[in-house]
């Protein structure tokens, strides 16, 4: 889909109804049934690790107290492993029911008018294409993060959820714990004075120095669903140091995945969104000043990335620095990095250098990926998933006023339940719905674009860079024929 017809959904989405009653599989009728306690009917669109292959990790273990009706993925070694954690968390169900398909496709086709809503944890291209056509039949969407490949496929998803008034959620599920409310509360409460500057830092390697040979894939499996929109590719299976572009090397590859920024930048960058309101306003420049290229096809195994945000009611503007990978004169090789992507010693990364100062100054270790707050009043770090909560330099936590609770909490509640409360209760909205998370989208894949555009600074208005129109390419992609975004 060509960028103007995405700007000119986005234009025209607010002008559609919120609340489409026609869309299948949704209504007043059913929406009041839920409500009143009947069980959310599911499909599952992408079925590895993230879903949950056990019963001890994954979304899906989130979501198992729901009907789940139908799953759609491409490895059929799979559809066993969602069913028997299903029957652990229902014993009595008959899960030889949940009926499986290969293709997403065919799945909606065949089950919308059965389902409520779908959870998607496929690989990062097929993020937009699935959870438009989903949207678009009515269901409500949960999507892993990031929210999809592209910032323009981000621009349309936002605009279909509108459209058709369904209950979104985008997988960063530190979002939903309690470090980050109280690091949002401290911040917003003014304890740290004014933030002008925070410091993300990443330890993992999502790119390749080579491509691995060609092998057949997994007994059984539907490769060319598995490829989907993106272009058919070879298939090359796990080995000692790398895990395999199916299940996991495929964030490493530019039209699949998103490198290490895309892989974590989410997760690493939501709290300061969140706490400095971020999502208030765009960008108004983005900068690489250092990049390390993998083999052809791949992303970097190392990017120092700068924002710079205007100002917000009661905040000043401000820089977010972004460091991954590895620093000067450590390889990229398995001997300092596993198979996952992940540093195996922490000094072996590339950490923005105030990390190192502060951790010289103050004793403290600040972790191995997470943000760090520059305050006026002292300084406070936090972890990627709400955890890790530090104050800079411990005793500070004494010496700041603290602040009131203005975060609502409640006991128990997984970042898939507060999705599925809200679907129960569309007035109160998940934490990490689309209207949160589209800008924090945008801004994580517009590093990517500051990566392929080289070292320069480019100027953002929102919609477009305004000072190199060759970058502006790289805000979207191209679909294989059979995959086309329809809305």
């Amino acid at each position: 889909m060509k960028r103007r017809a995405f700007i000119r959904l986005a234009a025209g989405a607010s002008a559609l109804p919120l609340f489409n009653i026609g869309c299948v599989g949704f209504g007043q009728g059913r929406a009041r049934q839920i409500a009143s306690g009947a069980k959310i009917r599911l499909g599952l669109i992408g079925c590895g690790g993230r879903m949950g292959l056990s019963t001890r990790y994954g979304i899906l273990n989130g979501m198992c107290e729901e009907e789940i009706v139908c799953i759609a993925e491409p490895d059929p070694s799979r559809w066993e492993k969602v069913r028997a954690v299903v029957k652990a968390h229902q014993p009595q169900t008959d899960v030889t029911k949940i009926r499986a398909f290969y293709d997403y496709r065919e799945m909606l086709e065949k089950m919308a008018g059965e389902l409520d809503a779908v959870a998607i944890a496929t690989p990062n291209h097929h993020h937009a294409t699935a959870a438009i056509l989903a949207m678009s039949k009515g269901l409500h969407v949960y999507v892993e993060k990031p929210m999809a490949l592209t910032v323009a496929e981000v621009d349309i998803m936002h605009a279909v959820a509108k459209r058709y008034g369904v209950v979104t959620q985008v997988g960063n599920h530190g979002h939903s714990e309690e470090g980050m409310r109280r690091l949002v509360e401290y911040i917003q409460s003014g304890a740290l004075g004014q933030v002008r500057e925070v410091w993300a830092f990443d330890d993992r390697l999502n790119a390749m120095m080579y491509r691995p040979p060609k092998a057949e894939p997994p007994k059984g499996m539907d490769w060319d669903s598995w490829c989907g929109p993106a272009p058919v590719c070879d298939y090359y299976a796990p080995t000692a140091d790398h895990n395999g572009l199916h299940p996991h090397d495929w964030h490493s590859w530019i039209g699949y995945g998103n490198g290490a920024i895309g892989n974590m930048g989410t997760h690493i960058l939501d709290p300061a969104f969140w706490a400095l309101r971020l999502g208030e306003v765009d960008p108004t420049s983005v900068e690489a000043t250092d990049i390390k290229w993998g083999a052809e096809g791949s992303w970097t195994w190392r990017n120092t990335i700068h924002w710079t945000f205007p100002a917000r009611k009661g905040m000043d503007a401000m820089t977010l620095h972004w460091f991954d990978g590895v620093k000067d004169g450590i390889p990229y090789d398995k001997e300092h990095v596993d198979k996952i992507g992940v540093c195996r010693k922490r000094d072996y990364q590339n950490l923005p250098p105030i990390i190192e100062e502060l951790e010289e100054k103050y004793g403290q270790n600040l972790g191995c990926l997470g943000t760090v707050y520059i305050g006026e009043k002292g300084v406070m770090a936090i972890g990627p998933h709400g955890g890790g909560l530090q104050f800079v330099p411990n005793g500070l936590m004494k010496q700041l006023p603290k602040p009131p609770k203005t975060i609502p909490r409640e006991k128990g509640l997984t970042h898939q339940a507060d999705w599925l409360r809200a679907i129960r209760n569309p007035n109160r909205p998940a934490g990490c719905n689309f209207d949160y998370s589209a800008p924090l989208a945008r801004t994580v894949l517009l590093g990517n674009v500051a990566a392929r555009a080289g070292l320069k600074k480019l100027a953002w208005d929102g919609k477009r860079i305004t000072n190199d129109a060759a970058a502006n390419a790289y805000l979207q992609t191209s679909y294989r024929k059979g995959w086309e975004i329809k809305a």
